[in-house]
């Protein structure tokens, strides 16, 4: 039973550690979504502003060299939370329905210190075309982030990865 109780401990700080950790500066606006391209060496001219909507304050997106990224501020919380459940549901209906062979997995909205995210990974097969997809969906307050590349070789899932940890998640 001692044993048991020092694992649990251990477990526990491991866990809260990790937690922390993980709560580094997340990019909320413009300036740092253009300076985490930039850092990436990505051409921050292809940076697309556009007005929002009803729901929407500011989106900003980006593609350049197969990689795909948006930063999307909505007017409140909720708005952003109704936005991606909504991506989430969207993904896994063209996975029901066969237009898609891969993996999509939601993860980190059961704990408060987790950023719900959405990641995927596989080949999408539509009536004019076949791409590859590798990509991931953050939640984070009022604020949604993509990170994609139309590939999901070795060198995108890097890009990927290099610019997701660049934006704070």
């Amino acid at each position: 039973m001692k044993v048991s109780k020092k694992f649990l401990a251990v477990a526990l700080t491991l866990a809260m550690v990790l937690g922390l950790t993980g709560c580094g500066k997340k990019v909320t606006d413009k300036k740092g979504f253009k300076e985490a391209l930039k850092s990436e060496d990505y051409d921050t001219d292809k940076i697309y502003e556009s007005d929002g909507d009803k729901h929407i304050k500011k989106s900003y997106s980006f593609y350049d060299d197969g990689i795909t990224a948006s930063l999307i501020i909505f007017k409140d919380k909720e708005s952003a939370e109704d936005y991606f459940d909504d991506l989430y549901d969207e993904i896994k209906e063209i996975k029901d329905d066969d237009d898609f062979e891969g993996t999509i997995k939601k993860s980190g909205t059961f704990f408060p210190w987790s950023t719900p995210t959405i990641k995927i990974d596989g080949e999408y097969t539509s009536k004019k075309n076949k791409s590859e997809v590798y990509g991931y969906i953050f939640l984070n307050d009022d604020v949604v982030v993509t990170v994609s590349a139309n590939d999901n070789g070795k060198t995108a899932v890097k890009d990927v990865k290099a610019l997701v940890k660049a934006l704070g998640y």
